[in-house]
């Protein structure tokens, strides 16, 4: 399912656990480093100093990324590699969709590291608002692989049901168990949580998926937070929309960047195995 994983990656090691994590996670994949000369920073057209500087910047880091994916035992045959440039956030989802890729791996920055408004960065905060390929964030090293466990967290919505589709097929490509929570903050929307419940229960039945219900009460991103300590990968629907602005909600930035396992946010499934799966 996961056979195309875009790594941005800068070379100054930050993203290092990011790329050792989907090596394991998923061997089987193609990989794809790239690392953005950002020439829409101020100055960097006028000097070329600088403009050479972030350029050899771009291909050390890119050598990095190949050899730590090699020390995990991915063949160099299925390792391909990009030096673009632009704004970041663009070119990355760009790059994503011209190669169809299943997954774009990005670092955040440690809840350990740094208060909790400057963890995501506006890189990331882009591509979580824009890219339709999903995006896997890690931000902390984390071995939990081969992935048998999995954590769909849903609230009912829209944006939940495209991610819905991702989770079921997800657990049953990889074979995993599949745990389904819903938090609700008051009992009038009890029997609400249940329905939606059910009916991940029902759809994920068509595809042999056994789904653990969990109905809980509380602070929305504590439960989940909670939940993903049990768990070996979370996967969450993003994709509100403001008039004509996206943005991220403060569940998805407190997930995000305090998640103890890899988070897989979806946005929009118009992906080639979605068509094909969910015609079944």
């Amino acid at each position: 399912m996961i056979k195309r994983i875009v790594i941005p990656t800068d070379g100054y090691g930050l993203e290092d656990h990011v790329i050792k994590y989907v090596a394991n996670a998923f061997p089987s994949a193609e990989f794809y480093l790239i690392s953005v000369v950002n020439t829409c920073e101020r100055g960097v057209q006028l000097t070329n100093l600088l403009y050479k500087e972030m350029r050899e910047s771009a291909e050390r880091a890119i050598e990095r990324g190949k050899g730590l994916l090699e020390e995990e035992g991915i063949k160099s045959t299925n390792i391909k590699s990009r030096i673009l440039e632009g704004l970041p956030s663009k070119r990355i989802i760009k790059y994503a969709n011209r190669k169809d890729a299943d997954l774009i791996a990005m670092r955040v920055y440690s809840r350990k590291a740094t208060t909790s408004a400057q963890r995501i960065g506006s890189t990331v905060k882009n591509v979580l608002k824009r890219s339709h390929v999903p995006v896997l964030t890690l931000a902390e090293e984390c071995n939990k692989f081969p992935i048998k466990k999995v954590l769909f967290a849903t609230d009912g919505s829209g944006k939940s049901k495209r991610a819905k589709n991702f989770a079921i097929l997800f657990s049953s490509y990889y074979k995993t168990e599949l745990e389904v929570l819903h938090v609700i903050e008051d009992n009038e929307r009890e029997s609400h949580g249940k329905n939606v419940l059910k009916n991940v229960e029902w759809k994920a039945s068509f595809m042999n998926v056994k789904v653990k219900k969990s109905l809980e009460k509380g602070d929305v991103a504590e439960k989940i937070l909670q939940h993903a300590m049990n768990n070996d990968i979370l996967i969450m629907g993003i994709g509100r929309q403001f008039l004509f602005m996206h943005y991220l909600g403060h569940v998805t930035q407190a997930v995000c960047t305090h998640a103890p396992i890899p988070v897989i946010f979806v946005r929009c499934m118009k992906k080639r195995w979605e068509k094909r799966e969910l015609r079944k």
